[in-house]
């Protein structure tokens, strides 16, 4: 599965980037934070971490269904959003 993410604080954007998703744990990093992810049996365990200064976060552990997204979906965490859209892959 891919999966787009994006940081936001209120309507600015801090940072984004793409993750494929597949069995294999896997670590990404983006240029404020980084992404571990791998596929469980029915959800894509995605979890984001090391967030950079002054961002406020520490770790956000997603158990994302797999599915295809029909448009931007989002999660508020205080001032901040992770907006995510998922592709399932061929």
């Amino acid at each position: 599965m891919r999966v787009d993410l994006a940081l936001f604080n209120g309507d600015d954007l801090l940072d984004r980037g793409q993750i494929l998703v597949g069995a294999s744990e896997t670590t990404d990093a983006f240029k404020l934070f980084r992404v571990q992810h791998h596929l469980a049996a029915e959800a894509a365990d995605i979890v984001l971490s090391d967030f950079v200064a002054p961002i406020d976060l520490r770790r956000v552990t997603l158990d994302m269904p797999i599915h295809e997204s029909d448009d931007w979906e989002s999660i508020e965490l205080g001032p901040y959003t992770v907006a995510f859209w998922c592709r399932l892959e061929a």
